[in-house]
């Protein structure tokens, strides 16, 4: 039975885990393609549209990763019609993401402190 089940996992993985892993990278190159006419998209560029925000700021709108892959995967009227594919919406993300705070991350304790209790708010 064990054996069963790391062969379903390792199958799974084989057959989805390119699809599932978003590259940062790869991000970027669609961000510069798409983009970076209206959107300041990396560090360091020197123009973007003043009415538009930065992909770092965008980054620190979105909280939930599927909040702004389902944005950008709907049309939106002031940006240009850009039929990206699922897995260039996942790059795209995880580069938006690379921008921004890292979010559920535990935050390191003082050596006092005790971790928050979530039945008190």
């Amino acid at each position: 039975m064990f054996s069963r089940i790391v062969s379903f996992l390792l199958l799974t993985a084989l057959a989805y885990g390119p699809a599932l892993a978003a590259d940062p990278a790869a991000g970027l190159q669609i961000a510069q393609r798409w983009c970076a006419a209206c959107h300041v998209v990396a560090p360091g560029q020197a123009q973007g549209s003043a009415d538009v925000p930065s992909f770092a700021a965008i980054a620190g709108k979105y909280e939930d990763e599927k909040a702004l892959a389902n944005f950008l995967a709907s049309p939106y009227p002031r940006m240009p019609n850009m039929t990206l594919s699922r897995p260039e919406i996942a790059d795209l993300v995880s580069y938006i993401r690379s921008l921004g705070p890292q979010r559920n991350q535990p935050q390191p304790l003082d050596k006092d402190d005790k971790p928050a209790d979530p039945t008190h708010g």
